[in-house]
């Protein structure tokens, strides 16, 4: 099988990572591409909204997408999120014979060999990078992939800003999930 992994915050999920998403099945002819919450994110940004809650609004935006599958692998675990060790992990689960493709933006290559056992990475799937504007990937290698993709500059904390002012966010995210975080009081004013 030909597995993708999408790993992120998703906080929240929006049009550019549904968009990601699509992409990369069709253009990787993918068997599965796993949709992976960060659980406690190793670059110290830890203030992010509740596991589940971030695992539902995945649920909304991509679960209508086929061969998509969202994971619970990074949100049940009381450690820190480590990109290699999740992969190891899906090789336990699926099996070591697949091929795996990691995907990430360009502002994640952009310093991909700061990354913990990055070599380990290259070494277990192949990475593949989305082209994402004032971004240049440092690092070159034959298990890395350049999409030409088409830009896809939303910024998550954006959109938090609009949603605590109860701005318009119809053109970057899905109905269904802007009635699920009113619902769920997400991103509400005085949240930091």
């Amino acid at each position: 099988m030909r597995i993708g992994i999408y790993g992120g915050s998703f906080d929240p999920p929006h049009f550019g990572h549904k968009n990601v998403a699509q992409y990369a099945i069709e253009n990787l002819k993918l068997d599965k591409l796993l949709i992976i919450p960060v659980g406690r994110a190793s670059h110290g940004k830890n203030n992010l909204s509740d596991n589940i809650l971030r695992y539902e609004m995945c649920n909304l935006v991509f679960g209508d997408i086929e061969k998509v599958e969202i994971s619970k692998i990074e949100i049940e675990k009381d450690e820190i999120s480590y990109t290699y060790k999740t992969l190891d992990n899906l090789m336990e689960i699926y099996g070591r014979e697949n091929e795996y493709f990691e995907i990430i933006g360009g502002d994640s290559a952009a310093y991909f060999t700061k990354w913990k056992n990055y070599k380990e990475i290259l070494e277990n799937s192949t990475v593949v990078i989305l082209r994402r504007k004032g971004y240049v990937s440092e690092i070159k290698s034959d298990k890395i992939i350049e999409f030409e993709n088409d830009y896809y500059d939303i910024s998550s904390t954006e959109i938090k800003q609009k949603l605590k002012k109860d701005e318009d966010c119809s053109d970057i995210l899905d109905p269904k999930l802007i009635k699920f975080i009113k619902e769920n009081g997400i991103y509400k004013k005085g949240d930091s």
